[in-house]
């Protein structure tokens, strides 16, 4: 019994004690807060310094790839397709031989054509030598019509016989310049049988994109056969609206992303430049030439083409999230670190690139807020990063080290 009251005796003491504590430590806390002068809380924000740096306009635009040059192959002549030498995705050198057609009847045409050929050159000797004859004739009647040895009678019907002959000799002249004609136009569609490829031999190679006959098949003439298509270099066609249309110049370099290489990027320049905006797009083509000497890049292939406007060295650059608007104005805000606030500067942008934006004017050469500016206001108190506080002196660190030394031994 009695060390339940000495027990309770104690607990009381020490509850007593840990209440007079408490109290104490609560008086004080009130006295420091009416001591503490009143005034906005100080907000937390993250901040960076201005940075002198190159930055580049940099515009990206969706586009497809096509062919430098495509176009069909077809023959000039109708037949059977004797051969064909290539099938899709075959390359062709100039100068091969494509495809063939039957060509019987074109030989055998062509020798028709030069036998009557010979018959009217045939026919034009012997008009000759009638002319000759004729012009003969009429002499002598003349020769003998000034000597009055002859009719009038005579004369004339000398004279029309020599004209006769006369013209039939041009008609047959006339005649062996149509047959060689023919002879020619003979020879031009046994030729045309024959289907190469018509640019130089030491050109670069085309390929074939499509086969539509096959072997064995009766042709028309002009009736599509293969298409083929130049591939190095490709054309890249992008459209660009009316704002960038005029930065957009003829060889301007390029550079070009897709989702075939996503890690590669490509090369190319603009080439051509239309001198129109389509009406119910307001945009303009642009045309790119794309070199593709290792062939990895196809027709039809989908690309991101980025262009560089224009570009300066030694630019103030911020981040773009520092950019705030306050009355209608566009600023930052700069922190004063030595009392802790933050005060609105109006700017002028320049260059804009990703999530960087140029600060033409003025010169900054203080801390900007980047994160929790939206809450600022001009003037309010902020919470100083901290690689951006003043440092300590060197008074104030020892004073608060000498505590620390102290507290050391008691809890020991």
């Amino acid at each position: 019994m009695k060390k339940t009251l000495t027990w309770l005796v104690v607990l009381a003491i020490l509850g007593g004690l840990g209440a007079a504590v408490a109290c104490r430590a609560y008086l004080n806390s009130q006295d420091e807060a009416g001591s503490r002068p009143k005034g906005p809380a100080a907000i937390a924000i993250e901040a960076v310094l201005p940075e002198h740096t190159s930055i580049q306009d940099r515009r990206t635009f969706t586009g497809a790839l096509r062919s430098w040059s495509i176009f069909e192959v077809a023959p000039k002549v109708g037949g059977r397709l004797e051969a064909i030498h290539f099938d899709v995705g075959d390359s062709i050198s100039g100068g091969s031989v494509i495809a063939k057609i039957e060509d019987i009847e074109y030989k055998q045409s062509v020798d028709q054509s030069q036998a009557d050929l010979e018959v009217a050159k045939a026919q034009m000797r012997q008009a000759e030598v009638m002319l000759d004859l004729r012009r003969r004739e009429y002499e002598r009647y003349k020769a003998l019509d000034e000597k009055k040895a002859t009719t009038q009678a005579l004369l004339e019907s000398a004279e029309t016989a020599f004209h006769a002959q006369e013209a039939t000799y041009n008609m047959q002249r006339a005649e062996v310049k149509r047959r060689e004609a023919i002879l020619d136009n003979a020879l031009l569609k046994l030729g045309d049988c024959v289907i190469t490829a018509d640019w130089p031999s030491g050109a670069r190679p085309r390929f074939v994109g499509s086969r539509v006959v096959d072997q064995g098949a009766l042709l028309s003439p002009n009736q599509p056969i293969l298409t083929v298509a130049e591939l190095d270099p490709l054309r890249a066609v992008i459209y660009v609206i009316e704002r960038y249309y005029p930065y957009v110049k003829a060889g301007q370099e390029a550079q070009l992303t897709t989702d075939a290489y996503p890690e590669s990027r490509f090369k190319g320049k603009v080439a051509r430049i239309a001198q129109l905006l389509e009406d119910n797009t307001r945009q303009a083509e642009i045309q790119l030439e794309i070199p593709n000497p290792d062939l990895k890049l196809k027709p039809g292939m989908f690309v991101r083409v980025q262009l560089e406007f224009s570009s300066k060295e030694n630019a103030v650059v911020v981040p773009r999230n520092a950019i705030v608007k306050r009355e209608g104005r566009q600023g930052v805000f700069v922190i004063d670190t030595a009392d802790a606030t933050a005060h609105f500067v109006p700017v002028e942008l320049g260059i804009a690139s990703g999530n960087r934006v140029e600060i033409t004017s003025p010169e900054l050469d203080r801390p900007v807020a980047t994160l929790g500016n939206h809450l600022l206001t001009d003037g309010v108190p902020v919470i100083v990063p901290k690689q951006f506080r003043p440092a300590a002196p060197e008074a104030d660190k020892a004073a608060e080290s000498e505590p620390a030394a102290a507290e050391a031994p008691e809890r020991k």
